[in-house]
């Protein structure tokens, strides 16, 4: 305690912030019975917490008229709910914003799928929380209502603030120009991260003042942002419609007004009135293939869950988002949350969204239950609610949320926390600031002070620790409760009308019951990808584009840094979806089309839990685990304890979800022409650092069917790891038959996908038996199955001439990548030998050899493979690899632009490599013989061709390489004739020649 009172007094020196007033900074009844606040010397006080929730707080949620009723049937009932959303949505709004209630009848509603309200005005109503049941059935891990918006917020003018400080509570801001603004205008209120603020927190030193570290807080990543609207302008200054939580202090960021517009943001919606209840294995108590959240609230103002039971979910009951604001969650209840008790899961009642108001929820076995994440502006209230056996702490659980209450909250197991929580998530920090706990009960309540800032805790009960604020601890105080209290002196007596609990209308009257949902079949035209002639095509055309890779192992759930994450298709982050979190596939493969990016090279992660990307290899001594989470394929058994803190691995039986986004993935493919290459192994698991083998499923200790590994681990001078000698062998009976078995289950879900091609595995530098293997068990799924699958060969040269010389296995390899080996530019060969327990970058490293790849060595080694293998196709994911060198020699998935003239790329597949004579040294050719001919020069030299027969006519056109446009100049050419042609242009040169009409 001394040691935190020291260093915060240091902190506040360094910054010239005036030290804490301990006597001041409280709220009382005061001589006229009204609240009296005490505030510091630079007028922060307690804020306001009454402007939350529906209305800000100003009027009860309404009882919306039922526009349409929806029976329970048997089966999913989830499109007939839909429809009838769907249907309210088209209707006008009335005078109050409201379009109408879909009721859903007494029984149980089974949905497979996610039910979505994205239309203001819109309620979905039970008949009551023990009649009218939503089931959310099957594996999906999602959140089975959402209330969402479109993201659609455009900024307009912005005004810096006038004022060197303005205080906590405050409901003015002096501008230095408040010109094109208007009263009702919506604003933001931005206070940029700056060095000199996150010094100012001491959150620039983990864990030391000098050195710091990569859980750094990092300017522009935690900008404060309040979300308000102008209710007055009077000069240079204008009044909010709900106080700040934080202050604005000239010396440490300037802070400014913006005002914009949101016109997809959804208000006056609502769910209520029932209970949802996920489906589980009841076998394992932690069990996580089911839906791991109730309700969700994004793009969204003026909103409400009320009076809603949830039973068996794995994360959130209620989750409310940063771009959702006033938002009430009243009388609702979660029990029996089915998961592993681990970090990011059960965070009962939560919220990173502004204003929002949470009042008389109950919860039972959750562990974060009533919790505040990131950057909250505030205010925020969890007001009469009550946890039980609970498993964790509730309170602010991320970064610097402020102006939080928990007022009459009891806490029966976990405690209350206003903390530093430090390097927990991520390096979490200071996560509470201007913050009360106010007659609350809980075994232990934690309160300290921050930099900068203050948290208070006013009559509480329980064990307590910080040095935060305190006053009347273990007494009851008055007002019995300040929320109350303050909303009662903010609008009046119809306050304890606003906050009581009533019965919710549930006669259908005369409302027609929702037509039967009739799937209409969309139009589609699939772009199936076919091997023909030796290409990789669909509908007839080459595929072209880029290759991309996935994340696999940095992230953040911040959302400012997680924007900066590459797509991720088995990445999980629960309840939220977008990039560098659940990532839409549609949208990632929508994007994907949209630069160019063809394939998605998919493997598992590298580890599940972002702690251990420290490195270390220690055993972690709880499931705290960091998301985002990079989900491997086989599932959590519910026994045991990993070295992750988590539930042991069961090898035999496979992780739902992780495929599922893969089924998802390629069936997007093939509708929009793009390819997953489904690398089934991942190699950097068992190679180089130690920590890469530390939380491996296959390690020993992190599964249940004894893979025989040693352990502890033979770390290498307590820091490298060399397991890929064990890993393939497949002589032991036990790993043999689990490789067999998650090489048939990667076959059996994706083994019918036209758009997928299967490859050994990501940086496979493995040896030739184990690649047989691998090969053996997918032809013989292929003959039990009576189909054949796009199988890819990306191994050492050694292994892929070996398997393709191999009179049996050959014939069944239909793609061939050349990546772990390549010409030089000099002549030579990059072929470091397979087997050797070293990864791809180490055999680098290791080489000695010269100039590395040129236009020419690719295209000599695409060349070369493609005339001695016409029948399989191609593909170089050599980096760098020039497209239209790949394109001339016969490779497939060339990168070309995506302007490339259509009539080339028609006439591709009809070509196949060539020998024509006089052609300049590196160059290469293709062609259809007589009909058409591409050709790549690697320097601008003159080309000397005789094509055809005496008598055929061809045009000679010189393509532009960056556009893949036809050059302007044309060549006429004679068949049998030998004809020069110039090139318009230095460097590399391709040349199309097409044959004449006849």
């Amino acid at each position: 305690m001394k040691g935190t009172a020291a260093l915060i007094g240091m902190l506040l020196a360094i910054t010239a912030i005036p030290a804490a007033d301990a006597a001041k900074r409280f709220v009382y009844l005061g001589a006229d019975e009204k609240l009296t606040y005490d505030t510091d010397s630079r007028g922060n006080r307690i804020p306001d917490f009454s402007f939350t929730g529906y209305a800000n707080g100003t009027s009860p949620i309404p009882d919306v008229p039922v526009r349409v009723v929806v029976p329970s049937e048997v089966g999913n009932n989830g499109p007939q709910i839909q429809a009838a959303i769907d249907a309210i949505s088209t209707r006008k709004p009335d005078a109050q914003g409201f379009r109408g209630v879909v009721l859903l009848l007494a029984g149980r509603h089974e949905v497979a799928g996610q039910l979505k309200i994205t239309a203001s005005g819109v309620v979905l109503r039970g008949q009551g929380e023990t009649k009218t049941t939503l089931v959310a059935t099957g594996t999906d891990r999602r959140t089975l209502v959402q209330i969402r918006g479109q993201a659609d917020r455009t900024r307009r003018s912005s005004h810096d603030i006038a004022s060197a400080y303005t205080p906590v509570g405050s409901l003015q801001l002096k501008l230095k120009s408040t010109t094109g603004l208007d009263v009702g205008d919506t604003i933001l209120i931005e206070h940029p991260s700056t060095k000199e603020w996150i010094a100012a927190l001491g959150m620039d030193r983990f864990p030391s003042r000098d050195k710091g570290s990569w859980q750094d807080w990092q300017p522009g990543k935690l900008d404060l942002k309040w979300d308000r609207t102008i209710t007055k302008i009077d000069g240079d200054t204008i009044t909010l419609d709900a106080p700040i939580t934080a202050a604005l202090d000239a010396k440490l960021s300037t802070a400014k007004v913006t005002a914009y517009t949101w016109p997809g943001r959804i208000q006056n919606c609502g769910v209520e009135n029932l209970r949802i209840e996920s489906t589980f294995d009841a076998t394992n108590p932690r069990d996580e293939q089911h839906a791991w959240g109730g309700i969700s609230c994004e793009n969204a103002s003026d909103c409400w869950v009320r009076q809603v039971t949830f039973a068996n979910l794995a994360g959130s009951a209620v989750s409310v988002w940063e771009s959702a604001q006033k938002v009430t969650v009243e009388d609702c209840t979660s029990t029996h949350p089915v998961s592993e008790l681990g970090g990011y899961r059960r965070h009962t009642f939560y919220t990173v969204g502004q204003r929002t108001l949470f009042r008389r929820c109950n919860a039972e076995h959750g562990r974060h239950d009533f919790a505040v994440g990131y950057l909250a502006t505030g205010p925020t209230v969890f007001t009469e609610c009550d946890a039980k056996n609970a498993t964790h702490d509730s309170g602010a659980i991320e970064s610097w949320a402020t102006g939080i209450l928990f007022d009459n909250v009891t806490m029966d197991g976990g405690g209350l926390s206003l903390t530093n929580r430090e390097i927990e998530g991520h390096g979490v920090g200071w996560a509470a600031a201007n913050s009360v706990i106010y007659q609350c009960a809980a075994p232990v309540i934690t309160c300290r002070t921050p930099p900068a800032a203050q948290n208070w805790a006013i009559g509480c009960w329980g064990q307590y620790i910080g040095d935060g604020h305190w006053r009347q601890y273990n007494e009851f105080v008055k007002p019995e409760s300040l929320y109350r209290t303050q909303l009662s002196e903010r609008i009046g007596v119809k306050a304890k009308e606003i906050g009581a609990k009533r019965a919710i209308p549930t006669d259908p009257h005369d409302v027609p019951k929702v037509d039967v949902v009739v799937v209409v079949p969309q139009p589609n035209s699939p772009k199936k990808l076919q091997l023909k002639n030796g290409w990789l095509i669909a509908n007839g055309v080459p595929l072209t584009g880029t290759r991309i890779g996935a994340d696999w192992w940095r992230g953040h759930v911040l959302p400012s840094r997680a924007a900066a994450m590459a797509p991720g298709i088995t990445r999980f982050v629960p309840g939220r979806t977008g990039t560098g979190f659940t990532d839409d596939l549609d949208e990632v493969t929508d994007g994907m089309k949209a630069r160019g990016q063809l394939v998605f090279d998919h493997h598992w992660g590298l580890w599940y839990d972002r702690r251990r990307d420290d490195h270390q290899m220690i055993r972690r001594m709880d499931g705290e685990v960091w998301p985002p989470f990079y989900e491997q394929p086989w599932a959590r058994s519910g026994q045991g304890t990993a070295w992750d803190g988590l539930s042991q691995y069961d090898l035999t039986k496979f992780n739902p979800w992780y495929f599922g986004r893969l089924t998802e993935f390629a069936d997007l493919a093939q509708r929009k022409g793009l390819v997953l290459v489904q690398q089934m192994y991942f190699q950097h698991n068992i190679l180089e650092a130690g920590a890469h083998w530390a939380d491996f499923p296959w390690r020993s200790a992190n599964n249940r069917q004894g893979t025989g590994f040693p352990e502890p681990p033979p770390y290498e001078n307590k820091k490298r790891i060399l397991m890929a000698e064990a890993f393939y062998d497949i002589t032991h009976p036990v790993r043999r038959e689990l490789h067999r078995a998650y090489i048939r289950h990667c076959l059996d879900v994706l083994g019918t996908k036209p758009n997928v091609i299967f490859q050994t595995g990501e940086e496979f530098t493995g040896p030739l038996t184990f690649v047989q293997f691998w090969l053996d068990t997918i032809t013989e799924w292929e003959k039990e199955h009576s189909r054949k699958v796009l199988i890819g060969l990306s191994c050492p040269k050694d292994v892929q001439d070996a398997i393709l010389a191999d009179p049996v296995r050959g014939p069944h390899i239909r793609v061939i990548d050349m990546k772990y080996w390549w010409y030089t530019a000099n002549g030579g060969v990059y072929n470091p030998p397979s087997n050797q327990n070293l990864a791809p970058r180490q055999q680098y490293r290791e080489w000695q050899g010269g100039k590395t790849r040129s236009e020419a060595s690719v295209a000599r080694q695409v060349s070369e493979y493609r005339t001695k293998y016409p029948d399989k196709a191609i593909v170089c994911s050599l980096d760098g690899a020039n497209g239209w060198a790949v394109l001339a020699a016969g490779g497939s998935f060339p990168n070309l632009p995506r302007s490339t003239n259509p009539e080339l790329l028609a006439a591709i597949p009809t070509m196949q490599p060539v020998t024509l004579k006089d052609l300049p040294d590196g160059a290469v050719a293709i062609g259809n013989p007589g009909q058409s001919y591409l050709v790549f020069a690697p320097h601008a030299e003159t080309l000397r061709l005789t094509i055809g027969e005496p008598g055929q006519g061809f045009t000679a056109y010189w393509i532009n390489m960056k556009t893949g446009e036809l050059g302007v100049a044309r060549t006429t050419l004679v068949g049998g004739r030998i004809t020069e042609l110039s090139p318009p242009r230095t460097g590399p040169t391709v040349l199309w020649v097409t044959r004449n009409n006849p």
